[in-house]
């Protein structure tokens, strides 16, 4: 599986690229065709701190696109979110074949 971590506004860190492979690493294990998969994190300069941090992941798998996109007010909570989100997509992906 190919990795692309990119950011807006924010530098990343080894620490959190760690942290983003070790915890999509996972989905692999539940659904092994994943080609590639992209991650976007932004910091946006918001009113609000509980949305301050978005994550987006995108997978491809042979051709099917899942998405998930989560904010949160800590980056690595984004994160657990939305590889919560994802894994619950591959859930629902590997039910309909």
């Amino acid at each position: 599986m190919e990795l692309q971590i990119t950011g807006k506004n924010i530098e990343i860190s080894p620490t959190v690229r760690g942290y983003i492979e070790r915890k999509l690493g996972k989905l692999d294990r539940h659904l092994p065709r994943i080609l590639e998969s992209k991650v976007e994190l932004a910091e946006e300069k918001t009113k609000s701190p509980q949305q301050r941090f978005v994550v987006q992941v995108t997978v491809n798998s042979k051709g099917t696109l899942l998405r998930g996109e989560e904010r949160a007010e800590d980056l690595f909570v984004a994160v657990d979110k939305v590889v919560a989100v994802m894994k619950r997509q591959v859930e629902h992906f590997k039910g309909k074949r």
